[in-house]
């Protein structure tokens, strides 16, 4: 019988880690700190890879330093001693600087996953794998119902996300893969003691002051009440049943076909406000969501409350005034909701692009150089004054006026003082109409809520 103590045997590996089967077969990244979750994690991999004959030297260890007490260096070698005997590859990121006297640990996961990202940009690796357990599950759930989460918050961690936090100008897409989830932190120590692997106990998991530490605190209590870890991962694995579902309706309210949204190659979305209004709130909310994020191009959730209040705006019968958001401009008209990046929000990025080179400029437009075009290219934003100048120049004149805010916005390319080309807006200095910049759109952009 297995109980909450039982090691994880070895006929369970496959259920754990089959699903990511695909992933193991190209080279990942395992986040491991030296603590019981992450380290069971990178034991438990090292022995599901022998089993289906596949190479641990293929994958690499991200260990992150954060420097915030004294040993935590040491610490971090200590886990390349058993990175080394499991036959992985390491890697020791440090988190340099002055750390925040307030939000400490919201700064150190950033800092953390900005690290890690960061390694796996510069190593090609699309996929991460850490050690989430059920325990952690149940306190993400719990943390976000305190703060009135709505479905998309409460159904916690997936076992497949989407890496936030991309280095400017990445085109990539990273991937967190979660085999652990479903398992008791107990199980996974319970695993390490059997095999008298030790751990790094951190001292901060005792500190009241954090959220999640409270939680834990509180476990006898919430237990009492019936809400255990299991029932509490139980209604997340629900929940998230749910928000597919409603994904689902979103996708098809968002397709092409469907006639409900357009985006332009300026990067401004247009939504049909009597559909959005069909639809209901909260396919609304997930529809406003998707298009902020593409417009915007800010790579963080959208937050809720504020959200909400935009969303009942546009489903008013009344014109109200633009709103902005996530870096976005929210514009409802009588037919119609516009939704394009917000001017004056953040510098827009100058990237410097080799020949060959594809990157993503401003979290909106994919950029790329073909390899035989012969210069490095600039991609910067095209701004008013440029746009007047081309428009002098007789270029850009099927800009409506309407739009002349949106193409200020897009990007533009050079070598040196050279305008090559600026592609949203069909122009081509140069006639070599190789070089693109595509507007992301919708696609990929619904990154989150809570």
């Amino acid at each position: 019988m297995t109980t909450a103590a039982t090691p994880i045997a070895s006929d369970e590996l496959e259920v754990l880690f089959g699903p990511f089967a695909a992933d193991a077969g190209r080279p990942c990244a395992l986040a491991v700190s030296g603590g019981s979750d992450s380290t069971a994690l990178m034991v438990l991999f090292a022995d599901w890879l022998a089993l289906s004959g596949r190479k641990a030297a293929d994958h690499v260890v991200l260990t992150v330093d954060h420097g915030l007490r004294a040993g935590s260096t040491e610490e971090a070698r200590g886990v390349g001693i058993e990175v080394e005997r499991l036959g992985f590859r390491h890697a020791v990121l440090t988190w340099a600087g002055e750390k925040p006297a307030t939000g400490l640990q919201d700064a150190a996961r950033r800092a953390r996953y900005a690290l890690i990202a960061g390694a796996m940009r510069e190593t090609h690796i699309v996929s991460l794998f850490t050690g989430h357990t059920r325990d952690d599950q149940a306190e993400t759930l719990l943390m976000r119902l305190a703060r009135g989460s709505g479905v998309d918050g409460l159904s916690a961690m997936a076992a497949r996300a989407r890496l936030l936090g991309p280095a400017a100008g990445d085109a990539s897409t990273r991937e967190i893969l979660r085999p652990l989830l479903d398992v008791p932190k107990s199980r996974l120590r319970a695993t390490l003691a059997a095999r008298g692997i030790g751990w790094v106990e951190d001292p901060s998991n005792e500190r009241a002051e954090f959220e999640r530490v409270r939680l834990r605190q509180a476990r006898p209590a919430l237990d009492a009440l019936g809400l255990d870890e299991e029932m509490i991962a139980r209604s997340a694995r629900r929940l998230q049943r749910a928000r597919a579902a409603l994904d689902g309706v979103t996708d098809a309210f968002c397709a092409l076909d469907a006639g409900n949204v357009a985006a332009d190659a300026l990067g401004c979305i247009t939504i049909d406000r009597n559909a959005l209004r069909a639809a209901g709130e909260e396919i609304a909310l997930r529809v406003l969501v998707r298009a902020i994020r593409a417009a915007g191009g800010a790579d963080e959730p959208v937050p809720y409350a504020r959200l909400e209040a935009i969303v009942t705006a546009c489903m008013s019968q009344e014109a109200p005034a633009g709103q902005t958001l996530a870096r976005a401009l929210i514009t409802p008209g009588p037919e119609e909701v516009v939704v394009e990046r917000e001017p004056g929000r953040d510098a827009l990025p100058i990237l410097h692009l080799a020949a060959g080179e594809t990157a993503t400029w401003d979290g909106r437009f994919r950029i790329h150089v073909p390899a035989d075009i012969g210069c490095s290219v600039d991609a910067r934003a095209l701004t008013e004054p440029g746009l007047t100048a081309l428009r002098r120049a007789g270029a850009g004149t099927q800009v409506s006026r309407t739009r002349i805010r949106a193409a200020s916005l897009v990007p533009a390319l050079w070598t040196g003082e050279t305008l090559l080309a600026v592609p949203a807006l069909d122009c081509w200095a140069t006639g070599d109409r190789r070089l693109s910049t595509v507007f992301l759109g919708l696609s990929g952009s619904d990154r989150g809520r809570r």
